[in-house]
């Protein structure tokens, strides 16, 4: 199959208002819900918390019936479901130890550690998306994350100056390269190599590596992940 795609989310709550009080609460929901603006559903059941951001399409309530009642319809471009939780994997050369409840005795402990592994592994528990990548630290030169399975990779070509931070998305609809140095943000999609991939985590294990023409040792990286359902 060709050119397949997902239409956009359509998510419709119908409710009813009973008791007292039903104009103060219908008007307190006119003032959540409007049209055409921005809104973020929580969905949570005893195995699940999720949420997904869409645009109010309408909200529509007879104020006539004896029964208040009506439906709030929401269209979300994004499809997914996304976990509460983060889940970070991340890369650096000293991997900070330093932690509370501060130890009471004379005995050494560790401020850090030093990591002499580029691999990063994150579980995926839900369908597979993409992710949110973070590269900042330098100077290094021509940073690559390769997939530790399949060998495919992502390259950004030039070099990375002490303080620049770099943020890859390669979500559905979503794919972005952007570079903020001395506070300002510019799209460098261009910088993305002939042949890179949008990575993407498989349900699962996933791992992934790190290389560098140069400076690797300056690089801090952090692979950020929510799971991401279809269905809930």
């Amino acid at each position: 199959m060709n050119n397949a795609f997902i239409e956009k989310r359509n998510v419709v709550i119908p409710f009813e208002m009973r008791g007292f009080g039903v104009e103060k609460r219908r008007h307190e929901l006119y003032r959540v819900v409007k049209p055409s603006r921005y809104i973020k559903i929580y969905y949570a059941t005893k195995n699940i918390s999720v949420y997904a951001e869409g645009i109010v399409e309408t909200c529509e309530m007879e104020n006539f019936e004896q029964l208040t009642k009506g439906q709030i319809s929401i269209i979300c471009p994004d499809i997914y479901w996304y976990s509460i939780e983060t889940q970070i994997a991340e890369y650096s050369q000293i991997l900070g130890a330093f932690h509370f409840i501060f130890p009471d005795d004379d005995k050494p402990f560790p401020l850090g550690k030093y990591n002499t592994k580029n691999m990063m592994t994150i579980v995926n528990d839900g369908d597979e998306v993409g992710f949110t990548l973070e590269i900042s630290g330098g100077p290094a030169t021509n940073p690559t994350l390769y997939n530790a399975e399949t060998d495919e990779y992502m390259q950004i070509q030039g070099e990375i100056l002490e303080g620049d931070k770099i943020t890859i998305t390669t979500k559905t609809g979503n794919k972005t390269v952007t570079l903020e140095r001395e506070g300002v943000t510019t799209n460098i999609i261009n910088r993305l190599v002939s042949g890179s991939t949008w990575l993407t985590l498989r349900t699962g294990e996933n791992k992934f590596y790190l290389r560098a023409s140069g400076g690797i040792s300056n690089l801090k990286v952090r692979l950020i992940h929510r799971n991401a359902y279809l269905g809930v």
